[in-house]
């Protein structure tokens, strides 16, 4: 993702810090040596404040050092998520009598041989199969909704080093800091000067 230089920071300078609430808040930081500065938001403010060159770099510094660490042991993780979830489609078929979990009486799954061109049945609709198994979580698209990886694996405040994040369930964003963000949220940031 491309973004626009903003003028709040040269390469020559360092992110050294930020507040904001007149000063009496921190805001976590994280410089990466040189680019734009950018904001990283969840559901209840400011997450923090990262220097990186790109936007994909900023994030992955976000899932590194600012996302909270998931709660859940990996014991609970796989008891939760330890299934595979499959989306299978669902034809009519009248030669099917009996129902079954999750097909109708005149319904079955699709099969690779219901395509070939002049036997193309009528699509009904989309069905979810969950199958128990344990090694299964960290596939599980629920388990990828709600937490992620950190690139880097546990950090030095993550208590139960599994490396796992818990993601913001309200959403989030990471855009490029600008001028007239500082000022709309009150941030105050403390910016190095360059060695002379």
């Amino acid at each position: 993702m491309e973004t626009k230089q903003t003028d709040l920071i040269s390469d020559e300078q360092s992110l050294d810090g930020a507040t904001y609430g007149r000063g009496n808040y921190s805001i976590q930081t994280y410089d990466d040596g040189y680019g734009p500065l950018w904001i990283s938001r969840n559901s209840i403010g400011i997450n923090g404040i990262v220097r990186a060159r790109t936007w994909e770099d900023a994030y992955s510094i976000c899932e590194d050092e600012f996302f909270s660490e998931a709660s859940e042991t990996i014991k609970e993780t796989i008891k939760e998520y330890g299934f595979k979830r499959e989306h299978v489609k669902v034809v009519r078929d009248s030669s099917v009598l009996v129902a079954s979990e999750h097909c109708s009486a005149g319904e079955r799954f699709a099969v690779s041989t219901d395509y070939a061109p002049a036997l193309i049945p009528e699509f009904v609709r989309w069905a979810t199969v969950e199958t128990p198994d344990p090694d299964a979580w960290m596939d599980n698209e629920l388990f990828q909704e709600g937490f992620g990886f950190r690139p880097n694996g546990p950090n030095v405040r993550d208590t139960l080093n599994h490396g796992i994040y818990s993601k913001d369930s309200n959403g989030g964003a990471l855009d490029c800091l600008t001028a007239k963000m500082v000022d709309y949220l009150g941030i105050t940031l403390q910016i190095g000067e360059p060695a002379e």
